[in-house]
């Protein structure tokens, strides 16, 4: 965190500091989605006859849900392929957090992305589902080997920006201790936003923790890019 410690001091001080981009996880961050989440998860593990799964697992991919839950590794494929139709299951009923859409439309195009752990189609159906715009582009558990808190979510997300001219400070914005990790783990500036995880836990990997992302002010001017906490 040393690298980027004195911007999370200006942030703290309510200065703005400037960027190149920012990544978004999506359930928690962006979508309220976790009660959908928790209620996919029963379903799931009521068709399999198991525990669902815990509160520790929010962040992490459909895959690694399934690794935990303890069953055979010959039926690891089909319950992950189910517990992705069972999460993108239509009528369910999301909505944005608040301060979501008003920092995303404020944003300038192409400078930011969503980093989630949901499988491809759990992904496009939920950001479909609370018409947040949409972003330049996603990773998604189907991209990557290796689940949050492992780096290479946000890696990717960075490589994204980069291929996009904007390899500079990159800000990201997670809500629970395994995508707080991941991002600072792949040098991102970090802002936890309560939620699902608490002020102590995310406090231990995030650089600076909000309690919504309406304290989030954002300022762009040319290719200038300025964010700052009120």
């Amino acid at each position: 965190m040393n690298r980027l410690a004195p911007l999370a001091a200006s942030l703290q001080r309510g200065e703005p500091i400037e960027i190149d981009g920012a990544l978004f996880d999506m359930d928690g961050t962006i979508v309220d989605s976790i009660p959908a989440v928790e209620g996919a998860w029963q379903i799931w593990a009521a068709e399999h006859g198991i525990p669902a799964p815990t509160a520790t697992m929010h962040g992490k991919t459909a895959q690694a849900v399934v690794r935990a839950s303890g069953l055979a590794v010959a039926e690891q494929a089909r319950a992950e392929a189910r517990l992705a139709e069972i999460e993108a299951r239509p009528g369910q009923r999301l909505r944005s957090l608040p301060g979501a859409r008003a920092l995303l439309d404020a944003l300038p195009d192409g400078r930011w992305g969503v980093v989630t752990s949901a499988a491809p189609t759990v992904a496009v159906a939920r950001l479909q589902a609370t018409e947040l715009p949409a972003p330049a582009f996603r990773v998604t558990g189907g991209d990557v080997t290796e689940s949050k808190p492992a780096a290479e979510p946000f890696l990717l997300g960075m490589r994204h920006l980069a291929d996009r001219g904007h390899a500079g400070v990159v800000i990201a914005f997670e809500d629970t201790v395994a995508g707080a990790t991941s991002a600072t783990a792949a040098g991102c500036l970090v802002i936890g936003v309560l939620g699902t995880d608490t002020r102590a836990q995310l406090e231990g990997c995030a650089h600076v923790v909000v309690d919504s992302l309406e304290r989030i002010r954002v300022e762009h001017s040319r290719d200038r890019l300025l964010i700052r906490i009120s």
